[in-house]
């Protein structure tokens, strides 16, 4: 059964989306038809972030950006995996990114995962974030 009140969204990611929400019942939508109203409706985000290799969010995540900043996040839990980008070349800008989460009033449950990290796989992930959900 999915619950609406968790959100998983995500841009070229579909594959990692789909089962991060399976394991946690949740729903996914694509980065490019996000919107406000969503963000709202939702209690828990997981959103897989994208960097170009610039180091600058996708500008489809840019757009997510704007919607995310139009919207109150107080109360909201937000999980970070960063699906394509290195932690060497974006670990400083997934920070600055939920950093400017917080500031919206968001909680953020999670160091940020990033796809391909040694030592670190994503069923693990899941399992660290999901009792925050």
């Amino acid at each position: 059964m999915k619950h609406e009140s968790i959100v998983v969204v995500y841009d070229s990611g579909q594959a990692i989306a789909e089962e991060i929400a399976d394991k946690l019942g949740a729903e996914t939508i694509s980065v490019q038809s996000v919107n406000s109203r969503q963000i709202e409706n939702s209690q828990s985000l997981v959103l897989a972030v994208e960097f170009q290799t610039d180091g600058l969010l996708t500008p489809h995540w840019q757009y997510a950006y704007l919607a995310l900043s139009e919207v109150d996040l107080s109360g909201k839990n937000i999980a970070v995996y960063v699906a394509q980008g290195s932690k060497q070349n974006n670990g400083t800008l997934a920070k600055e990114l939920c950093d400017r989460l917080r500031e919206k009033g968001a909680r953020i449950i999670s160091d940020q995962l990033y796809a391909g990290t040694s030592g670190r796989n994503l069923e693990n992930w899941i399992c660290a974030i999901s009792p925050n959900l």
